[in-house]
This record gives structure tokens, C-alpha cells and sequence, in this order.
């Protein structure tokens, strides 16, 4: 590493403010030869929630049998660092550029956000291989607090819940690594098409799927994502699905194949001014069950408002579980809104942010008698500081 800085001292140095290429603005020292560049930057994002829910494990259709849902106000501190370390590289219209996001945790874990290579060429078409996300068919707009299990494609789904499908089970992040490859054509027009490889139980929350536990021996998988979007001016559109390739990558105790799942996605966007629009639709096929949902966002002079709705059928139950402990046959549905507002250079500080958000939530089942314990809600103060 002290050899590498050293080189570069040694070079007629240009150093800029530059915008990441995450989701969110990120001021960076970036230094420049005619080889390329090579930029230095991050973020800390710190939370401080209070927030309404039920206890850990605990089904929200508990309350079928009548007996209340054990809930708990809960009030903590958390948050993470991230640093953002990009380089690029031309050589006659052709690149290579890559992108390392360490972070660290106020609870003192580790971990990794993007960690990727992408080699492309002047025509538009590029490949990325490592850890990253793939195309967003469901944006959240100005998203400070919606509780959610789970990262981008792991354990989103958890038995015993509610299951807000968004298109994102093969969006990428998961723990074995991902492909993609993309090209953009003219007049607005792009296609990518990802691969997510690998163990891919961990999308389950839990040892359960409809009560049936779920197999340890499993097989690599290979989720297919392609995805093609246009962008007339101030307006964008998407449609995508995610498919898995691999029979029986996980199966539950009866052999079933759950790794079996299938969805479908469609956005669309609008950025023009002080406004930001989105408008999403997701509907999944899995294994006895089938899940769609919802979405739509404004983020309007740094106010965001936005509302998900989700429905998801239950065809069959393991009969020897108790059907208070898991999601019970049947249709259930959640109702989530969700609002923020952010307050901009606070204090006069060039890339300081506040955010204050909150969100309320529930869920009704067709067969339930008390279903109106299951609500959920929560409120963040978030401090969101660019360097």
C-alpha cells in the first residue's frame, strides 16, 4: 500500500469533489493521471429508533387463537461507516474500473457493501463480477425507516410473517458472488441481465418454509435476472424477472423444492425538478404460495411519503404445526405507509444530512378474528454525514 501511494505522489496530481456512483451522493478525494483515476470517500449513516413490535420468532397471526401478540417499545442506537474506495482505467475507449465498500458497525461487526470488477467497452456493453446490486425494479424513494427482514437477496422471507415482494431475491449481495452483464444502446434504452450464484437458502429467515423444516443439505443455485429499461427525459421504465435455474437447490423435509421461485417486476420513474416519483409492481410464483405487491413513493422539496401494499396466498400447511406459530393457509395482506422529511447541510456543513422517518404497518388474514394486534410502527432520527 506504501509502495502504491508512493507511486502516485510521484504524479501530477488533480484532486476533486466528485459524485459516487452509489445510491446516494458521495463527496470524494479523487486523484487523476492520464492513466485514470483513483478515488477516496464514504459516509456515516447513524440511527437513533424507537419503534413498536412484536418479540423476536413470534408469528404476526399469532392472534388466530385468540391470545394477544407479545409486544415491546424498543429504543436503540445503531448505524454503520462505510468507506468508498472506486479506480477507472481507459485505454482507447475501452475501461476497467472497480469498487471496494468496507464498513463498520456501531455494534462493532464488520462487513461489506459492493465489491466489484467491471471491464467495458466503448459500444456500451460491460461485465461485473464480485458483490453489488443489480438493477432496483422496486425503489423505496426517500427510505429512513421500514421495518424489513433481511438484506438486498437474503433472508427476506421468514415463516410466520407477512411477505412484502419486491423483485429483489436475485438483485444481488448475497454471499457467493454474482455476474452481470449490461449494454446500453441508443436513445435511452439498457439491458442487463445479472446471475446470482451459489448456497441459496439463506433467503429464508428461519428453519421453516409452511411450517416444513427446511433441508440442510443443499446444492448451488443459479437465479437468472435480466432486466431492460427506457429513459425518455425526465421518465424511466423497467421490466424485469428473476427466475432459479437449479432444480432442487433447497428442499424442505418432504423433498418439496422450495428453491423453486419465479417473479416479475415493473417500475415506473419520474425525476424532474424538486419531485421524484416511483410507481412499482411485483408478483412472485413459489412453491404452494404466490405473493404481489404494490409501491408508490414521492419525494417531493425533501419530504417523502410512500405506501406499499402486498397480498400474499397461502395454498398448503404442514398439519401437525401449530397454525398460530407460522403464516397460516389462506390470504393475508399488509398495508404499510411510510413518511420522512430531510433537513439539508445542517448547521451550515456541505454533506451533513438529518433525516427524521417514520412508519406504520398491518396486517390482515382472511380467516383472523384479531387481526388488527398485528399493526407495527417506529419513528428514526437518522444523521447522514458524506466525506
Amino acid at each position: 500500500m506504501n509502495m502504491f501511494l508512493a507511486k502516485y505522489k510521484k504524479l501530477p496530481l488533480l484532486v476533486a469533489i466528485t459524485v459516487g456512483s452509489t445510491t446516494s451522493a458521495m463527496g470524494a478525494i479523487t486523484f487523476e493521471d492520464e492513466r485514470g483515476s483513483l478515488s477516496f470517500g464514504g459516509d456515516v449513516e447513524l440511527d437513533i429508533n424507537a419503534y413498536n413490535e412484536h418479540e423476536g420468532g413470534v408469528s404476526l397471526f399469532r392472534s388466530q387463537s385468540g391470545e394477544p401478540l407479545d409486544r415491546d417499545d424498543r429504543f436503540n442506537q445503531d448505524g454503520r461507516i462505510l468507506l468508498d474506495i472506486s479506480g477507472e482505467r481507459h485505454h482507447q475507449g475501452n475501461f476497467a474500473r472497480f469498487k471496494l465498500q468496507p464498513l463498520w458497525g456501531t455494534s462493532g461487526n464488520a462487513g461489506l457493501d459492493d465489491a466489484w470488477l467491471a471491464i467495458g467497452t466503448q459500444g456500451g456493453s460491460e461485465i461485473k463480477v464480485g458483490r453489488f446490486e443489480a438493477y432496483d425494479l422496486f425503489p423505496l424513494g426517500q427510505d429512513v425507516f421500514i421495518q424489513y427482514s433481511g438484506t438486498t437477496s437474503d433472508s427476506l422471507y421468514s415463516d410466520g410473517q407477512s411477505y412484502v415482494y419486491q423483485a429483489r431475491e436475485g438483485r444481488g449481495r448475497g454471499d457467493d458472488g454474482q455476474i452481470a452483464l449490461s449494454h446500453r444502446f441508443a436513445n435511452d434504452f439498457y439491458a442487463e441481465v445479472t446471475t446470482l450464484l451459489g448456497d441459496r437458502s439463506g433467503l429464508f429467515d428461519g428453519d421453516t418454509y409452511h411450517g416444513y423444516r427446511i433441508d440442510n443439505d443443499t446444492k448451488s443455485a443459479a437465479i437468472i435476472r435480466p432486466v431492460i429499461a427506457w429513459q425518455p427525459g425526465e421518465w424511466s421504465f423497467a421490466l424485469g424477472m428473476e427466475t432459479n435455474l437449479v432444480s432442487n437447490s433447497v428442499v424442505d423435509e418432504r423433498g418439496a423444492d422450495i428453491g423453486d421461485r419465479t417473479g416479475y417486476g415493473a417500475t415506473a420513474s419520474y425525476h424532474g425538478g424538486d419531485v421524484i416519483f416511483n410507481f412499482s409492481l411485483a408478483h412472485l410464483e413459489a412453491h404452494e404460495e404466490s405473493n404481489s405487491s404494490v409501491g408508490i413513493n414521492t419525494i417531493w422539496n425533501n419530504i417523502g411519503l410512500g405506501y406499499i401494499y402486498s397480498r400474499n396466498q397461502i395454498d398448503a400447511i404442514n398439519p401437525a404445526v401449530e397454525q398460530d406459530v407460522i403464516t397460516p393457509e389462506g390470504r393475508n395482506e399488509s398495508n404499510t405507509i411510510y413518511t420522512s422529511y430531510r433537513f439539508a447541510n445542517v448547521l451550515g456543513l456541505n454533506g451533513f444530512d438529518t433525516f427524521i422517518g417514520a412508519y406504520y404497518s398491518y396486517v390482515d388474514h382472511s380467516d383472523s378474528t384479531n387481526s388488527s394486534d398485528s399493526d407495527r410502527y417506529g419513528a428514526r432520527i437518522r444523521l447522514k454525514y458524506f466525506f
